[in-house]
């Protein structure tokens, strides 16, 4: 489970979709919720298991529909492997839903696991990861939400039955800027909350199941569980179990860069320190012996070639928000493995050209834009037949009034795309160079 915060956009009064979740209701069928594969016998989903189920698959494909799904298969195909040896054998011995894993484009720092066995991890969450034993973290606990049954365990607790998901409760669980407080006092809770793109999908179309997996969470008592059971497993699939609080520690100190889309991977800043401390202490006593392990696993290079497409895209959506020491940092790691990659150099050069525009003074905005300029020269001879680095020097150079470059560039941008979206106002600039 994870928060989010990310764009601004209004929710108005899709929101508000009535105050008690209906799926939350007290089932008149036990509570006793074991996990799948205890003692060792085969698993069989109970009727309002069923239903969940169902209702989680009608969620998802709404969801898809408005959240943007990351479309790399061997990136799904590298995840399911790994969520595969992440696996317990009782687990898989017993059966139940099939884990399936997917990556959404969104640069907030999140994960969440639908109880259907769909385990969604945001590439803003990826593109942060330093090794796959952090990776191997966050996958173990979203697993054990699906096989420790977690959304059923919520749905039958009698407590969970007062949960009010009004816009209120759903703006405090998110956390809210305290700035949005005198708009919430006037009855616009949600008119000054900044959200990812995924959180506004989810709330604005009253995906209940999701909300509570993705934004709201399982309660303290589930998540620790979750994180306790993650952690077994990564030291069973051979990691080293010291990856386990850096990988809190790394997401509680990206706090101070990521501004108006400020997130936590798995709640709010004290219960990351919560989290950080829980591992420690494992990692100090049970874990101790494999800690010390000179053979445990850190990386691969599956995780480096199959994090570069996504950490790259991902910095693309964070120079598109804003943060460009985020963005910066991310390109680097990319150039540091493919340092030919065209499309790394294209995404800087957009980086430069924004920190340029914003730029207070002069000499800055000068500088800046040079280095736009080379950025998207040595996107353009790295690649001739691509086609977005001639659009943004045609723009560079005509701002620059170098209009024979700006001529040049737009006509081969034109030559590369002929059915360009914006062929035509491409056109008219070049209308404009030829009088």
């Amino acid at each position: 489970m994870g928060m989010s915060q990310g764009r601004l956009r209004p929710l108005y009064h899709a929101v508000a979709w009535g105050l008690i979740v209906p799926l939350l209701a007290v089932s008149c069928a036990s509570r006793n919720v074991p996990p799948i594969g205890t003692g060792g016998q085969p698993f069989k989903p109970e009727s309002d298991e069923l239903r969940l189920w169902a209702e989680a698959e009608k969620e998802e494909q709404t969801l898809l529909k408005k959240a943007k799904a990351y479309d790399d298969p061997l990136l799904d195909e590298y995840l399911g492997r790994l969520g595969d040896k992440l696996l317990p054998e009782q687990v898989r011995a017993a059966g139940g839903p099939g884990l399936r894993f997917g990556v959404i484009s969104d640069p907030t720092l999140n994960a969440f696991a639908m109880p259907n066995g769909r385990i969604y991890v945001h590439s803003g969450l990826l593109s942060r990861l330093d090794n796959e034993a952090q990776l191997a973290m966050i996958l173990g606990h979203e697993m054990t939400h699906v096989d420790h049954r977690h959304a059923l365990k919520f749905q039958r607790d009698a407590t969970n039955k007062q949960i009010l998901y009004t816009v209120v409760s759903i703006a405090a669980s998110i956390g809210v800027a305290v700035a949005a407080g005198s708009r919430a006092s006037s009855g616009d809770y949600v008119g000054a909350a900044v959200l990812s793109q995924t959180a506004n999908a989810i709330l604005g179309l009253g995906l209940q199941l999701a909300a509570i997996a993705a934004i709201n969470g399982y309660g303290r008592d589930l998540e620790r569980e979750a994180d306790l059971e993650g952690m077994e497993r990564l030291v069973r699939a051979g990691y080293d179990p010291k990856e386990a609080p850096k990988v809190f520690a790394l997401l509680q100190s990206e706090s101070k860069d990521r501004g108006s889309l400020e997130t936590f991977f798995f709640g709010s800043h004290p219960k990351l320190q919560e989290r950080i401390d829980t591992t420690s202490e494992l990692l100090q006593a049970r874990y101790a012996e494999a800690a010390a392990a000179p053979d445990t696993l850190k990386s691969t290079e599956d995780f480096s070639l199959r994090m570069r497409t996504v950490v790259r895209e991902n910095a693309q959506l964070d120079v598109r928000a804003g943060r460009f020491k985020l963005a910066q940092g991310q390109l680097e790691r990319v150039l540091a493995i493919t340092p030919k990659d065209p499309v790394a150099h294209l995404y800087f050069g957009d980086l430069y050209r924004l920190q340029s525009q914003r730029a207070r003074n002069l000499e800055d905005r000068t500088d800046l834009a040079k280095k736009a300029l080379d950025a998207y020269e040595r996107s353009a001879a790295l690649d001739p037949a691509f086609p977005d680095p001639f659009r943004q020097l045609g723009f560079l150079y005509y701002q620059q009034k170098e209009n024979e470059r700006a001529r040049e560039a737009f006509k081969r941008y034109l030559a590369l795309k002929p059915d360009a979206p914006d062929g035509k106002r491409i056109k008219e600039y070049l209308v404009e160079l030829d009088r």
